[in-house]
């Protein structure tokens, strides 16, 4: 019997201590050694620019750093949503809905879901990335030349449902002229709405749209465009002065420039306002893990360029924190916030 006992005892102990060496080990998630194993990245549709700079990452820290990061689709929204509910460690959104996220605003109701009803407390800002510029387009014909003179006619306007920024920041644009959704409605307008922006450039080449909202690149040529052009060439309605700066006072975009033959219908350079691509990550990110995804990013920003996006070519650390305590904004993380400092872009 004092056998048994004691061999009963000797048994737990050994489970006692094996379960012990597994806890110091750590599991999937936890310790910054742990953490830098898997990673789940959202991004944008496939074959959209997000995808491509999600997954030129991937392939980074695949090789630099040993890391396996899951890229998986997303948009400007979810992808914030589910990074701040623990679903994601990483995500990509735009600049124009960080004061919302900072304050608690709505900025989409779909249903009974109100997001960014209330600010977010479990997402921090890693980088600044890449531009989309928001243009308003009507075709070559238009009597329209600023989105000024769009005030009190009665338009055809293309828009999108809510959580698009493609109609977010435009509307923020047309009200910083004095015009609003319902404003062209009561002028005899119409407002329509559509869920690709291929199905938006169809309704201005047919002459079923006046004005459609459009985000671009800046850098390279968009193939909706290029298939609108080939059936109607078109114009981008130029901006007021003061209304940029109503605008950019209330979202961190940036003034930015779409150059003349970027398209065959781009006559000359259009001054635009443009959102900047904003790479957010847990929180609770370890220090450590944040400063090598950084440290490899600007490392490798040759194949970030080559396989993410070509506007990537000649990024520095100044560059990706370009929107640093610019407006109303969620903060950095703080070892992002420690790497800039320590690299002089901040």
């Amino acid at each position: 019997m004092k056998r048994y006992k004691s061999s009963v005892l000797l048994l737990i102990g050994i489970v006692m201590l094996i379960s012990l060496l597994a806890g110091c080990g750590g599991g999937a998630q936890s310790g910054d050694d742990a953490a830098l194993q898997n990673i789940k990245f959202l991004s944008g549709p496939t074959g959209t620019t997000w995808y491509s700079q999600a997954s030129a990452f991937a392939g980074i820290a695949s090789k630099e750093l040993g890391m396996t990061v899951d890229v998986l689709t997303g948009s400007a929204v979810s992808n914030v949503i589910q990074v701040e509910n623990g679903q994601a460690d990483m995500g990509l959104t735009f600049s124009s809905y960080l004061p919302a996220m900072a304050e608690g605003k709505v900025v989409a109701k779909i249903g009974k879901e109100e997001y960014f009803s209330q600010p977010v407390k479990n997402v921090r800002t890693l980088l600044n990335a890449t531009i989309a510029a928001y243009v308003l387009l009507v075709g070559a014909d238009s009597p329209y030349q600023t989105i000024s003179d769009l005030k009190g006619k009665p338009i055809k306007y293309v828009t999108y449902p809510v959580g698009f920024t493609a109609r977010y920041v435009p509307e923020k644009i047309l009200e910083a002229h004095g015009i609003t959704l319902k404003s062209i409605e009561d002028a005899g307008g119409k407002v329509d709405m559509v869920s690709k922006y291929k199905e938006a450039c169809d309704l201005l080449a047919k002459g079923q749209a006046d004005v459609i909202a459009y985000t671009m690149a800046v850098n390279a040529q968009s193939a909706a465009l290029a298939e609108l052009e080939s059936q109607r060439e078109f114009r981008i309605l130029k901006l007021d002065e003061d209304a940029i700066t109503k605008v950019t006072d209330e979202l961190p975009l940036v003034v930015t420039t779409v150059p003349k033959g970027l398209h065959n219908s781009i006559k000359e350079d259009t001054t635009v306002l443009a959102d900047i691509t904003t790479w957010v990550v847990r929180a609770d990110m370890p220090d450590e893990t944040v400063t090598k995804i950084l440290e490899s990013i600007i490392n490798n920003m040759d194949s970030m360029a080559q396989v993410g996006n070509s506007e990537f070519k000649g990024f520095t650390a100044k560059e990706l924190s370009r929107l640093h305590g610019k407006g109303k904004q969620i903060p950095y993380h703080p070892a992002a916030e420690k790497f800039f400092k320590d690299n002089g872009a901040i």
